[in-house]
């Protein structure tokens, strides 16, 4: 398990970087677009706990790896310089009897990661299967990770509870510690397109 200077601090993220894209998508016939961005994240080890850690696929954006668990994956760079990826439970403090947000082995939502070996702008979809749970992986530039979300409270009128996104590491800042990467994301629960800007149709 991976342990940061935990902070309770409900609700910042999502003043911070944005609220969730999938409040409630598909209780309408409107879908939300697909959406893709770059983004910077920062090192759990190394750099100030205020600096954004982790990522949170339901809005697309870099999030804090701090008390309030509002994300599904966060970053570190290990002593051979690559990208270390940490699902939500192996961060952070494990739960306690009351708690209403927590991490560790006893909380937290189910994320699952597989690999991405062909061109990254080529998996257009997401694989339904094949996703490991709650495990670390290690990226170096080039290389690419789909995701796989359970969150009920994201979706909560949903007919599904899952959401999909993909992420690839395009450079590492050493001296700042600091991971540039590309993201696609559905924000549409339970779709599986990751065409960036395409309205998925199932």
């Amino acid at each position: 398990m991976k342990f940061r200077q935990i902070v309770a601090s409900v609700g910042v993220a999502a003043v911070v970087f944005g609220v969730s894209a999938c409040d409630n998508p598909n209780t309408s016939t409107t879908l939300i677009s697909v959406i893709a961005d770059t983004l910077q994240v920062f090192a759990l080890t190394g750099t100030p706990p205020s600096y954004p850690a982790a990522f949170l696929a339901s809005s697309g954006a870099v999030t804090r790896a701090d008390g309030s668990f509002n994300f599904d994956v966060a970053f570190d760079i290990n002593p051979s310089n690559e990208v270390i990826v940490y699902p939500q439970k192996l961060v952070g403090v494990p739960c306690v009897t009351g708690a209403v947000n927590c991490g560790g082995a006893a909380g937290g939502k189910p994320v699952g990661l597989q690999r991405i070996t062909v061109a990254f702008d080529s998996l257009e979809r997401a694989p339904t299967a094949g996703y490991q749970f709650d495990s670390t992986f290690t990226l170096t530039p080039g290389q690419a990770l789909v995701m796989q979300v359970q969150s009920a409270s994201e979706c909560p009128l949903s007919f599904s509870t899952v959401m999909y996104s993909k992420f690839v590491v395009d450079s590492i800042d050493t001296t700042r510690r600091s991971i540039y990467f590309r993201s696609v994301n559905d924000p549409n629960c339970g779709y599986r397109s990751l065409v960036a800007g395409a309205t998925p149709k199932n």
